[in-house]
Protein backbone atom coordinates (compact mmCIF):
# COMPACT_ATOMS: atom_id res chain seq x y z
CA UNK A 1 0.00 0.00 0.00
CA UNK A 2 2.12 3.20 -1.45
CA UNK A 3 -0.94 5.58 -0.93
CA UNK A 4 -0.88 8.39 1.28
CA UNK A 5 -3.24 10.26 3.51
CA UNK A 6 -3.69 13.85 5.09
CA UNK A 7 -5.81 15.02 7.41
CA UNK A 8 -7.44 18.81 6.46
CA UNK A 9 -9.31 20.64 8.33
CA UNK A 10 -13.20 20.65 6.61
CA UNK A 11 -14.61 23.38 8.51
CA UNK A 12 -12.45 26.63 7.05
CA UNK A 13 -13.13 25.18 3.71
CA UNK A 14 -16.92 24.90 4.37
CA UNK A 15 -16.65 28.50 5.54
CA UNK A 16 -15.63 29.44 2.60
CA UNK A 17 -17.76 27.35 0.26
CA UNK A 18 -20.50 29.14 2.53
CA UNK A 19 -19.44 32.38 2.34
CA UNK A 20 -19.13 32.04 -1.86
CA UNK A 21 -22.39 31.08 -2.03
CA UNK A 22 -24.40 33.89 -0.38
CA UNK A 23 -21.72 36.60 -2.23
CA UNK A 24 -23.30 34.48 -5.61
CA UNK A 25 -26.65 34.88 -4.53
CA UNK A 26 -26.87 38.06 -2.98
CA UNK A 27 -24.61 40.29 -5.28
CA UNK A 28 -27.14 39.93 -8.22
CA UNK A 29 -30.32 40.40 -6.63
CA UNK A 30 -29.08 43.22 -4.60
CA UNK A 31 -28.01 45.07 -7.38
CA UNK A 32 -30.54 44.20 -9.34
CA UNK A 33 -33.04 46.09 -6.95
CA UNK A 34 -31.18 48.79 -5.96
CA UNK A 35 -30.67 49.29 -9.96
CA UNK A 36 -34.61 49.22 -9.92
CA UNK A 37 -34.88 51.22 -6.98
CA UNK A 38 -33.22 54.27 -8.95
CA UNK A 39 -35.04 53.86 -12.40
CA UNK A 40 -38.02 54.17 -10.19
CA UNK A 41 -36.45 57.18 -8.33
CA UNK A 42 -35.67 58.78 -11.78
CA UNK A 43 -38.84 58.15 -13.26
CA UNK A 44 -40.17 60.19 -10.37
CA UNK A 45 -38.06 63.15 -10.57
CA UNK A 46 -38.43 63.11 -14.70
CA UNK A 47 -42.13 63.60 -13.62
CA UNK A 48 -41.89 65.85 -11.47
CA UNK A 49 -40.13 68.38 -13.63
CA UNK A 50 -42.67 67.57 -16.68
CA UNK A 51 -45.16 68.70 -14.03
CA UNK A 52 -43.37 71.99 -13.07
CA UNK A 53 -42.81 72.56 -16.68
CA UNK A 54 -46.52 71.98 -17.68
CA UNK A 55 -47.51 74.11 -14.69
CA UNK A 56 -45.06 76.65 -15.62
CA UNK A 57 -46.07 76.73 -19.52
CA UNK A 58 -49.92 77.37 -18.12
CA UNK A 59 -48.58 80.29 -16.00
CA UNK A 60 -46.83 81.81 -18.93
CA UNK A 61 -49.75 81.36 -21.16
CA UNK A 62 -52.12 83.24 -18.57
CA UNK A 63 -49.97 86.28 -18.02
CA UNK A 64 -48.87 86.29 -22.19
CA UNK A 65 -52.66 85.93 -23.16
CA UNK A 66 -53.29 88.84 -20.95
CA UNK A 67 -51.11 90.88 -22.99
CA UNK A 68 -53.32 91.75 -25.99
CA UNK A 69 -55.94 93.27 -24.14
CA UNK A 70 -53.52 95.99 -22.05
CA UNK A 71 -51.79 96.86 -25.42
CA UNK A 72 -55.22 97.23 -27.14
CA UNK A 73 -56.39 99.34 -24.19
CA UNK A 74 -53.49 101.12 -24.67
CA UNK A 75 -53.64 101.49 -28.25
CA UNK A 76 -57.27 103.13 -27.90
CA UNK A 77 -56.35 104.95 -24.98
CA UNK A 78 -53.38 106.81 -27.84
CA UNK A 79 -55.73 107.51 -30.46
CA UNK A 80 -57.93 109.39 -28.32
CA UNK A 81 -55.04 111.59 -26.91
CA UNK A 82 -53.51 111.96 -30.59
CA UNK A 83 -56.97 112.42 -31.72
CA UNK A 84 -57.38 115.46 -28.72
CA UNK A 85 -54.09 116.76 -29.76
CA UNK A 86 -54.92 116.99 -33.64
CA UNK A 87 -58.92 118.47 -32.79
CA UNK A 88 -56.82 121.15 -29.91
CA UNK A 89 -54.72 121.43 -33.17
CA UNK A 90 -56.91 122.39 -35.50
CA UNK A 91 -58.33 125.30 -33.55
CA UNK A 92 -57.89 128.73 -35.18
CA UNK A 93 -57.47 130.21 -31.60
CA UNK A 94 -53.86 127.88 -31.31
CA UNK A 95 -51.39 129.67 -32.36
CA UNK A 96 -48.57 129.16 -34.91
CA UNK A 97 -45.88 128.12 -31.94
CA UNK A 98 -48.50 125.45 -29.75
CA UNK A 99 -48.90 124.21 -33.67
CA UNK A 100 -45.04 124.12 -33.69
CA UNK A 101 -44.83 121.94 -30.26
CA UNK A 102 -47.96 119.43 -31.43
CA UNK A 103 -47.34 118.33 -34.16
CA UNK A 104 -43.63 116.65 -33.24
CA UNK A 105 -46.05 115.20 -30.70
CA UNK A 106 -48.65 114.10 -32.40
CA UNK A 107 -45.87 112.56 -35.47
CA UNK A 108 -44.29 110.40 -31.69
CA UNK A 109 -47.51 109.47 -30.43
CA UNK A 110 -48.23 107.92 -33.94
CA UNK A 111 -44.85 106.32 -34.13
CA UNK A 112 -45.97 104.71 -30.52
CA UNK A 113 -49.13 103.70 -31.64
CA UNK A 114 -47.40 101.83 -34.87
CA UNK A 115 -44.43 99.86 -32.32
CA UNK A 116 -47.33 98.69 -29.92
CA UNK A 117 -49.05 97.82 -33.11
CA UNK A 118 -45.86 95.70 -33.81
CA UNK A 119 -45.54 94.82 -30.31
CA UNK A 120 -48.91 93.09 -30.44
CA UNK A 121 -48.21 91.08 -33.25
CA UNK A 122 -45.15 90.06 -32.22
CA UNK A 123 -46.83 89.10 -28.47
CA UNK A 124 -50.13 87.27 -30.64
CA UNK A 125 -47.00 85.58 -32.46
CA UNK A 126 -45.58 84.61 -28.76
CA UNK A 127 -48.70 83.23 -27.53
CA UNK A 128 -48.86 80.93 -30.98
CA UNK A 129 -45.54 79.85 -30.14
CA UNK A 130 -46.53 78.86 -26.57
CA UNK A 131 -49.36 76.76 -27.79
CA UNK A 132 -47.00 74.88 -29.70
CA UNK A 133 -44.83 74.03 -27.06
CA UNK A 134 -47.40 73.21 -25.04
CA UNK A 135 -48.83 70.45 -27.32
CA UNK A 136 -45.64 68.84 -28.00
CA UNK A 137 -45.17 68.92 -24.23
CA UNK A 138 -48.59 67.15 -23.54
CA UNK A 139 -47.49 64.93 -26.42
CA UNK A 140 -43.90 64.38 -25.04
CA UNK A 141 -45.91 63.66 -21.46
CA UNK A 142 -48.07 60.84 -23.01
CA UNK A 143 -45.16 59.37 -25.08
CA UNK A 144 -43.64 59.55 -21.91
CA UNK A 145 -46.42 58.01 -19.56
CA UNK A 146 -47.50 55.20 -22.40
CA UNK A 147 -43.74 54.15 -22.11
CA UNK A 148 -43.91 54.00 -18.50
CA UNK A 149 -46.59 52.30 -18.52
CA UNK A 150 -45.01 49.13 -21.22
Amino acid sequence: MDDEYEIIPTSPIRRLEKRLQKIESSTASSEINRLIEQIIELIKSNQRVIDDIIKADAELRNEVSKIPGKIDELVETMKEFIDMLKASAAEETVSETSKDVTEPLAKKMEELVEETKKTNELTQASVTNLGMIDKRLKRLYLQFAGAYQR
